[in-house]
């Protein structure tokens, strides 16, 4: 990472070579965004593969001698390659898939869950990585001073042993608890919320979620021993069918992340089921075990809704749960046409099912909410 005296964003670089003279030199990128990579990206990065990453941005400086890149202050895309030995501890899950997380840094707004939080507080004091550690992971660059990136305490704060988003005060009460850890570790390192109004819309935010929040976990409740053992393939549209007549009578929408987590549970295979994991079922399903699944699947949705409204903040939920980040990864979100309406694209891994159990579910889900040849278009979208 290269330091620049008047901006305070972290610069890449990248190494070129000139055939002709033999001369070596270092092109300088900032404000540099990733195309979103994809679960397939993941799966061959974390088969000891190169991670290859789509870029774009403005050289911010070259050699004179360089004709590969455009003059300086001008716009680039290019191809940038990260080998497997550095270190993805976290993932920074992004609008469109995830990107490695030194691309959140510069501007950009992270949600840190509490293992990120914990994580910051056993690498870092006052600014400076503990002595004892080496610098081999991509979280590792957030102690950069030029690091320009904002920490939000959300999901830090909205986490609770009450089994429910917790009451207005416990949250402020969070909010500065993870303040004073963040602030001890990265005092270089802005934080949301700021002032008392970023506060009080926080806390309307939480509001909004309640209810979804207590409709999630009665879901859970009633489905997860549904979700234990994955059905027969003859026997799955039944299961499907079951599970949505359940959800009917509780009179909660079949579109509740729940229900998509529980169709995926029954459905993906058993060597990778990242919505099987998050839910973690077994036959006495309590209230503790359903809290602990919806705070996972309400982060997926909290951060698809801060992403949607807000792009150019270029918000990134941070985790270090692997099966969260697969379980997003593998999920495409379309902007909603109208509330509740909102098309959800599942990657095959996630779902695998034939045609005909495609037109099954088609029916179980409502007309519409099935599209078996539904793509986003590729975009820079961060």
């Amino acid at each position: 990472m290269h330091s620049a005296a008047l901006d305070t964003q972290l610069f890449m670089k990248m190494p070129i070579h000139c055939d002709e003279t033999g001369s070596n030199g270092i092109v300088y990128f900032k404000d540099v965004q990733p195309h979103p990579l994809t679960l397939d990206d993941w799966l061959g990065f974390s088969d000891s593969k190169d991670l290859k990453i789509k870029i774009a941005g403005v050289v911010a400086g070259k050699p004179e001698w360089d004709k590969t890149f455009p003059p300086v202050g001008n716009r680039f895309q290019a191809d940038f390659a990260v080998g497997p030995s550095l270190n993805n501890s976290c993932f920074a899950l992004v609008k469109g898939g995830w990107v490695p997380i030194f691309y959140a840094f510069s501007k950009g707004n992270i949600i840190a869950d509490r293992n990120l939080v914990s994580e910051i507080q056993a690498r870092f004091s006052n600014g400076e990585m503990s002595s004892e550690r080496e610098r081999n992971d991509f979280l590792d660059y957030i102690c950069d001073k030029n690091c320009s990136c904002t920490i939000h305490t959300i999901s830090y704060a909205l986490e609770s042993n009450e089994r429910k988003i917790p009451s207005a005060e416990k949250i402020i009460e969070q909010h500065c608890a993870a303040l004073k850890t963040l602030s001890r570790a990265l005092p270089h390192v802005k934080t949301w919320p700021e002032s008392d109004s970023d506060l009080e819309h926080f806390l309307a935010l939480a509001d909004k979620f309640r209810e979804y929040f207590s409709q999630g976990m009665r879901l859970l409740i009633k489905l997860a021993p549904l979700v234990i053992n994955s059905p027969a393939r003859n026997k799955r549209v039944d299961r499907w069918k079951a599970m949505a007549q359940i959800a009917r009578a509780e009179n909660i929408s079949v579109s509740h992340i729940v229900f998509l987590a529980c169709i995926s549970a029954t459905s993906a295979e058993q060597g990778f089921n990242p919505a099987q994991k998050l839910i973690k079922p077994k036959a006495i399903y309590t209230e503790e075990d359903a809290y602990n699944s919806m705070y996972d699947l309400f982060l997926i949705m909290l951060t698809n809704v801060l992403q949607t409204q807000a792009p150019e903040l270029k918000v990134t939920l941070v985790t270090r749960d692997k099966n969260l980040a697969f379980f997003w990864m593998g999920l495409t979100f379309a902007d909603p046409s109208s509330p509740g309406q909102q098309m959800i694209g599942l990657h095959q891994k996630l779902l695998p099912v034939s045609e005909t159990e495609l037109e099954e579910l088609a029916i179980i889900l409502g007309e519409g909410r099935v599209n078996p040849s539904w793509t986003v278009p590729p975009s820079m979208k961060y």
